[in-house]
């Protein structure tokens, strides 16, 4: 049998989750999980196919082409158990809209800072106190105008009990408030004590002496989150402004 967990919307990424197993109990290890969708090549998976682990689980990352608007796919994931086709089906919706450039900015730390993290999983909660260090980039460029190329983010978190590092963020969207407030939500991956592919949400407000004051919550909806709020001195280099200036 073969079981597939699907989210029921998915934002330009996600990871999907599922189970393999014989006679309805016995994992299966091991075996090539193949996806497919409906309508054809709408989305790319990666792994593709997945491997089963020893308990016959496996996952794979789902991304959705920028620029797709709202909708409804079917997810197939399909696997071979002793010369017999196993086949699991989910329906979901995707969508990954377009981002203009409302604005632009460059924010980041200019040393790591001291933070308290509170870290939840799959119904376990609790608090740690390590180093942060924060970067974000969106459509930025020195001279007037604003490229939406750019487009980066990183996390990194150390404490002596929770090591967490995401990276390779991706916009969804984002905003600015004048020259001392960003806000962005996008999707990152997750590396060190949890993996795959992470929900995130950054803002940070700086005030007159450079501090800024940073809110942080990543969340890959399947009960492991990580949120943190701190202040911390600006990098030299950090800038946000309108498309029309010139830095």
């Amino acid at each position: 049998m073969l079981t597939l967990n699907v989210p029921e919307v998915i934002t330009c990424q996600a990871v999907i989750t599922g189970t393999l197993t014989c006679a309805e109990t016995i994992p299966v290890e091991g075996a090539e999980v193949f996806f497919s969708d409906f309508p054809e090549d709408t989305v790319t998976y990666d792994p593709n196919p997945a491997i089963t682990d020893a308990n016959g689980d496996f996952t794979t990352t789902v991304t959705v082409p920028v620029g797709t608007p709202l909708v409804s796919i079917t997810i197939e994931a399909s696997a071979i158990v002793f010369g017999e086709v196993q086949m699991g089906f989910a329906g979901t919706q995707i969508e990954c809209p377009p981002v203009e450039c409302p604005c632009k900015f460059r924010v980041g730390l200019r040393d790591e800072a001291k933070a308290q993290a509170d870290i939840t999983d799959r119904g376990k909660s609790f608090s740690v106190f390590g180093e942060i260090n924060v970067s974000a980039i969106q459509c930025f460029q020195t001279e007037p105008g604003c490229n939406p190329d750019v487009d980066d983010f990183n996390i990194n978190f150390e404490s002596k009990r929770v090591d967490l590092r995401f990276f390779q963020g991706r916009r969804i969207d984002f905003s600015c408030d004048g020259d001392r407030s960003i806000r962005l939500r996008g999707t990152a991956i997750a590396k060190g004590y949890f993996r795959g592919v992470f929900d995130v949400s950054i803002e940070v407000t700086i005030d007159d002496n450079n501090i800024g004051t940073w809110i942080i919550n990543a969340d890959n909806g399947m009960g492991q989150s990580f949120s943190t709020v701190f202040r911390g001195r600006m990098s030299k280099s950090t800038s946000i402004g309108d498309c029309g200036l010139q830095f």
